[in-house]
């Protein structure tokens, strides 16, 4: 295989017939998959070699699927650990930002031992080494949250939606900004969710929060967690109707999907897809089950539904 056409997979700049290609080359051989892995940690560790920078710098990293690995995750750590010898004088300060690909999740830890999962086209901003006060990170997109207890240092992720703020709990948030979407749900412990200093609601286990059109936060039990899947690379659908669908998949794969909602059909769907096959191989299976018809601009990368 041409490491030129692998690397420009690894980027994101393949074309979606070089992607089938690669696709088709991994499925030839155990030898080939091999290959494909080394090349792939070759490729994200000269990405993620750290390179010598002023203090007041921001940092950005773009991670790939192998970090959701238990050798990326300690690698990863590594990383992080570097920084905050590196900015040992100014640590409170700097934070890092952290950019996911489409179509891809990863997994780190941060400094207080919170274990965090990060979906597909996901921005996230944390320190090298948290304040005294208080423990803060910022998050354009979706993210599991398992956090580390400390009653003295409230956890507390900023999105331009709305604040969540906990002790010790785990929680997943999606706050896309470009969708103007906001979804806080609680598995263990509590959260409160703040806005302009203010806290809106207080969740319970088993709720959710989810921002209304009107811009109210509507609480409700978590019926389906499915939905939370997305932590082992499945996107996961449970009755639910194409238009919600294709919505999650411009999400997850940072395209654009177009839909001729006179002409779409008002059937439900019941299903699972890997994030790693890609937006067509999920199209391609829900025509199966919905009629409908779609075509890509190849020069824009817009979906047409019909």
């Amino acid at each position: 295989m041409n490491k030129g056409l692998l690397y420009r997979f690894f980027e994101g700049s393949a074309s979606v017939n070089e992607e089938k290609q690669i696709r088709q080359w991994l499925d030839a051989s155990e030898a080939n998959r091999h290959l494909f892995f080394r090349e792939r940690k070759v490729y994200d560790a000269l990405l993620l070699t750290p390179r010598e920078t002023s203090l007041k710098q921001k940092r950005k990293v773009t991670l790939f699927p192998w970090a959701a690995s238990t050798a990326a995750a300690v690698a990863l750590l590594l990383i992080v650990s570097g920084l905050y010898l590196f900015n040992r004088e100014d640590s409170t300060k700097q934070y890092n930002t952290i950019l996911v690909p489409p179509g891809q999740r990863i997994n780190l830890i941060l400094a207080d031992n919170s274990n965090v999962w990060l979906n597909a086209n996901t921005e996230f901003r944390y320190p090298a080494v948290f304040s005294k006060k208080n423990r803060t990170v910022y998050l354009n997109g979706e993210a599991y949250f398992d956090v580390s207890k400390n009653k003295k240092k409230p956890f507390i992720v900023k999105t331009g939606q709305g604040d969540i703020q906990v002790t010790g709990t785990s929680f997943n948030v999606e706050a896309y900004s470009r969708f103007n979407s906001f979804e806080t749900s609680l598995f263990e412990g509590s959260v409160d969710i703040i806005k302009n200093d203010t806290k809106l609601v207080s969740l319970k286990p088993n709720e959710k929060a989810i921002l209304s059109s009107n811009e109210e936060l509507v609480v409700s039990k978590i019926e389906d967690t499915d939905e939370y899947l997305w932590r082992k690379g499945l996107i996961a659908f449970n009755d639910k109707q194409l238009e919600e669908i294709l919505l999650s998949l411009e999400k997850y794969f940072d395209i654009r999907i177009q839909i001729d909602a006179e002409k779409l059909p008002q059937h439900t769907y019941t299903g699972k897809f890997r994030q790693s096959d890609g937006v067509d191989y999920a199209l391609r299976v829900l025509q199966r089950s919905i009629r409908f018809t779609y075509e890509r601009n190849e020069e824009t990368g817009i979906i047409y539904i019909k």
